[in-house]
């Protein structure tokens, strides 16, 4: 263990830049350095808080948070002022159900997209709806909105490294994926939703129904030499169906969080299968999120015996 937080915290661990961000037991998502010091406390707005889930992000500089459900998205400051807010259209799963909008800043700029959903006539038995998505560009100096769409995702994502992002879909049958840089390019196609892009670049991680894949980028960010990669093929995927999270823990593994036992694999970025399994100086503890940086480190939230609230840690192997 590198170093442990002495802030009680709780839920889901994100990268945030070089830092991490995760809820504390009172109502807002701290902003942590690398070495699990609070930077910033942001307060989870009232319209959010006890009424269900919602997905979430911090900008890594620590200036804004945002928080989105179904039909309404807010961006906030560190002191709780209202930065941005808008009603949306929701986005239909497959099955006609309305499911929470979609939210991230590009940590490369002052930017927050927003992927609600577009009202079509397909969707009128649920009003204010539809089965296609927008997506909302804020720019958060001015508070300007361009909207574009429709588009067929019903999944988006912003990777931490500020140069890639992510979309997926769900047909009631497949996932089809897309991973690229920022407007740059074609996207790399797969079947299965990104979760993570190598730390140089030249592939993304996907998940699809408990599966992990591999897929390779047409070229490398900046020499469109694959080196070692080019004999792997188009799509490796995992041997088994178990797993829930996976982050891309250095150049060479993969780390990932199994279910039904809860543990953590090491697997092999070339073949995704099992190299070894991590094991933790804590007896009896309960396992709960992870995230990778891509550097050798990583962090998890845990709840230990007895305990009142989870614990953040940061790792490297031994």
């Amino acid at each position: 263990m590198i170093v442990e937080s002495d802030e009680p915290v709780t839920g889901e661990v994100r990268r945030a830049g070089s830092g991490w961000a995760v809820h504390d037991l009172s109502g807002h998502v701290l902003l942590f350095d690398s070495d699990l010091r609070v930077c910033r406390r942001f307060w989870v707005p009232d319209s959010f808080r006890g009424r269900g889930t919602y997905n979430w992000d911090v900008h890594p500089d620590g200036r804004w948070a945002v928080f989105a459900g179904t039909r309404h998205t807010t961006c906030v400051g560190p002191d709780g002022d209202i930065a941005w807010e808008a009603d949306h259209p929701a986005l239909l799963n497959v099955d006609g159900d309305p499911v929470l909008a979609c939210v991230g800043f590009r940590p490369d700029r002052d930017e927050l997209r927003v992927f609600p959903g577009m009202v079509d006539d397909d969707a009128s038995e649920v009003e204010d709806a539809g089965r296609y998505s927008a997506s909302w560009v804020v720019s958060l100096p001015d508070m300007t909105v361009t909207k574009n769409g429709p588009y067929g995702q019903d999944r988006w994502v912003m990777f931490p490294d500020g140069r890639h992002m992510g979309s997926s879909s769900f047909d009631g049958h497949d996932i089809s994926g897309w991973c690229g840089r920022w407007d740059e390019g074609e996207d790399s196609e797969g079947s299965s939703r990104p979760v993570d892009v190598h730390p140089d670049g030249t592939m993304w991680l996907g998940e699809a129904f408990g599966y992990l894949r591999m897929n390779l980028f047409e070229q490398s960010d900046d020499t469109g030499d694959t080196g070692d990669m080019d004999d792997m093929d188009d799509e490796v995927e995992t041997e088994h169906d178990r797993y829930d999270e996976a982050f891309f823990l250095d150049q060479n593994m993969v780390l990932a969080a199994t279910r039904d036992p809860l543990t953590h694999e090491l697997l092999a970025v070339d073949t995704l299968q099992r190299v070894a399994r991590v094991t933790y100086p804590f007896s009896g503890e309960r396992w709960h999120w992870l995230a990778a940086a891509g550097d050798g480190t990583w962090v998890t939230t845990s709840w230990p015996p007895g305990g009142e609230s989870a614990r953040l840690c940061r790792w490297r192997l031994a």
